[in-house]
C-alpha cells in the first residue's frame, strides 16, 4: 500500500511534534537561540542521520508553516555526527538511525545532557533478487552469508 499525500502530511506533522518534544525532553534546549525581529523567533538546530533527514526536513517544514516564530535548520552528516553534536551542545536535536552506544550515553550524562530516544520510523533491508540471478531459497538465516559471497 502506497501512502497518500494526506497520510504523508499527517505523518510529517506528527514528526514535527516529535522533533519539538525531543527538543524539550533532551535537556539540550540551552543552545536554542532567540533572534530579534518584529517578534521573538526561536531557532532550532537539528543534525545527524542522513536516513532520518528526509523525514526531519519535511516535519520541520510543516511545523514552521504552522509556527512562523520558529526557524528549524535540519542537516545530515550521519548518526555519529548528530550524537556528537548533541553531546557537545552544538545542536538541539540529534537524528540517529541507530541506538546510542553506552559510551556515548555515559559521555552525554557526564556533560549534563540526558538524551531521550524517540522512534520516528522503523527501517529494514529487503533483498530483491533479479529472476535471472541463480540465488534460490534465500532465507533470513542464510541471507548474510549468501549476500556476502
Amino acid at each position: 500500500m502506497v501512502p497518500s499525500k494526506t497520510h504523508f502530511g499527517t505523518i510529517a506533522l506528527a514528526m514535527a511534534g516529535v522533533l519539538i518534544l525531543a527538543l524539550v525532553a533532551s535537556g539540550c534546549t540551552d543552545s536554542m537561540q532567540k533572534t530579534s525581529s518584529t517578534q521573538d523567533r526561536v531557532s532550532i538546530k537539528v543534525t545527524g542521520s542522513t536516513t532520518v533527514l528526509p523525514i526531519a526536513q519535511t516535519a520541520a517544514e510543516k511545523y514552521m508553516a504552522e509556527n512562523k516564530d520558529v526557524k528549524i535548520s535540519v542537516s545530515g552528516g550521519g548518526s555519529g555526527n548528530g550524537i556528537k553534536a548533541l553531546i557537545d551542545g552544538t545542536c538541539d536535536v540529534a537524528n540517529s538511525s541507530r541506538f546510542m552506544k553506552d559510551s556515548e550515553v555515559k559521555l552525554a550524562v557526564e556533560k549534563g545532557v540526558y538524551p531521550v530516544p524517540f522512534a520516528v520510523a522503523i527501517d529494514t533491508i529487503v533483498p530483491i533478487v533479479n529472476p535471472a540471478n541463480k540465488v534460490a531459497n534465500l532465507t533470513t538465516s542464510a541471507a548474510p552469508g549468501d549476500l556476502h559471497r
